[in-house]
């Protein structure tokens, strides 16, 4: 009785980790328009695809956004950019008016708006260290012109 107490008991600790990867390491890094992420001992996966649509199996799956614009669209997206991704502590960008206000939204994955402010270009930074690590979509509209740009920003343990 004792013996089939303790299989129970192992057998359903085990199904409490079938969603998640335990791995001594992992990371992830951004180099130009390319993201580069991996876990030492995430399972075998395999990728499926065509000309437009990829499918990758398994745990570790970035969230991205790639959106290029064209026609008028490229009239309307912002020139900047935000650095450093992935982050620890802050987000900073670089670009656009440098005298504008901007009205920043930053939104987690599931689509919950977290932080929505106005601000000028000297303040346009977004604190990171009250967030989980995880990815945000953070969006950056000018309020002149009416620009707009959205960025994929990870914010991953220092």
């Amino acid at each position: 009785m004792k013996n089939i107490f303790l299989v129970f008991l192992l057998l359903l600790s085990f199904n409490g980790l079938s969603q998640s990867v335990i791995s001594s390491a992992g990371s992830s890094n951004s180099a130009g328009d390319y993201i580069v992420s991996w876990t030492i001992g995430e399972g075998v996966i395999s990728t499926i695809g065509n000309n437009n649509i990829e499918l990758t199996q398994g745990f570790h799956q970035p969230l991205l956004v790639d959106v290029l614009p064209t026609g008028i669209e490229k009239e309307l997206q912002l020139e900047m950019r935000a650095f450093p991704n992935p982050t620890f502590d802050r987000v900073m960008f670089e670009g656009g008016d440098p005298v504008g206000i901007y009205h920043v939204r930053v939104v987690d994955k599931l689509g919950r708006v977290l932080e929505q402010k106005s601000v000028n270009s000297a303040d346009l930074v977004i604190e990171m260290r009250k967030y989980n690590n995880g990815t945000y979509l953070v969006e950056v509209v000018e309020e002149d012109t009416g620009k707009r740009k959205i960025f994929n920003i990870i914010k991953s343990i220092k």
